[in-house]
């Protein structure tokens, strides 16, 4: 599933293509689930010529304000990304929504496993979004003691602390590897365990893994791309996620894989 890297990635590089065009109102929708909440043609008569006024990303939600005080809110989930292009180029293989823009070209989304959700928040519904997610890792609240504090209160392994999206928004399961790998603290570790120390390592990796993958486009393992059609190229600089059995850049042991928190999960046994 992309994570804040690439839902960021995905989110500037649609918003620098249609900030300041119009809906017209159109929609064409071959998987009516991918729409929450309206019918298509319900949603469609809320957009005519309404302007695209803003792009913004929180957690793994991408934000699209509205000149009607409405808000476009959409969860690439596994497999979603945008594609902008004119009306009368063919369908893209597993398209499933596309929204027409006065401007004679199309904001198209493909999912090939049909789990990405699109909708329209009115401002009761975004505020509602944005309290159901906790932190995020850039935000400058987020100070080493604050996030200490977040850990403190609860025996629930540290991995899973950091892919709950009520503490930290955006992490997934590829950065919260990343940043235990580069902070040396082991995934099934209690978070209560993790010292004031500890903690403020892991703060700090956590942001420096990220703004990696921020400079790097996100990861594009199998189907991620940006809104232009770009992969990432941060699997390029993994150090524990995807590297079963290779080893260790730090100390030479080989990476392993378990599951932890329900989820694959990579580590070195010897430094972590």
């Amino acid at each position: 599933m992309p994570e804040l890297p690439e839902v960021e990635q995905a989110a500037r590089t649609l918003g620098e293509q249609i900030v300041g065009a119009h809906f017209d109102g159109t929609i064409r929708c071959s998987w009516l689930k991918t729409i929450e909440g309206h019918a298509p043609d319900v949603l469609g008569a809320q957009l005519v010529d309404v302007m695209v006024t803003g792009w913004r990303r929180r957690a793994k939600w991408i934000l699209l304000p509205l000149a009607n005080q409405l808000t476009m809110a959409a969860h690439l989930r596994m497999t979603g990304r945008f594609v902008v292009c004119g009306r009368d180029e063919a369908d893209i293989p597993q398209q499933r929504v596309a929204f027409g823009l006065r401007d004679g070209r199309e904001v198209r989304f493909v999912d090939q496993r049909k789990f990405g959700r699109i909708r329209l928040l009115t401002p009761p519904e975004l505020h509602q979004l944005e309290t159901a997610h906790g932190y995020e890792p850039f935000d400058d609240a987020l100070t080493p003691t604050v996030f200490a504090g977040l850990l403190q209160p609860t025996k629930r392994i540290i991995k899973a602390v950091l892919l709950d999206q009520t503490v930290l928004a955006g992490i997934g399961n590829i950065y919260a590897d990343e940043a235990l790998w580069r902070a040396q603290i082991h995934p099934q570790l209690p978070a209560n365990q993790v010292s004031s120390a500890q903690a403020t390592v892991l703060l700090d990796a956590i942001q420096t893994v990220l703004r990696q993958a921020l400079t790097n486009g996100g990861s594009t393992l199998r189907d991620y791309r940006d809104s232009y059609g770009a992969k990432g190229s941060q699997q390029d600089n993994f150090m524990a996620y995807d590297r079963t059995n290779q080893p260790c850049m730090r100390c030479g042991t080989l990476i392993v894989k378990t599951v932890v928190a329900q989820r694959g999960t990579h580590f070195c046994p010897q430094c972590q």
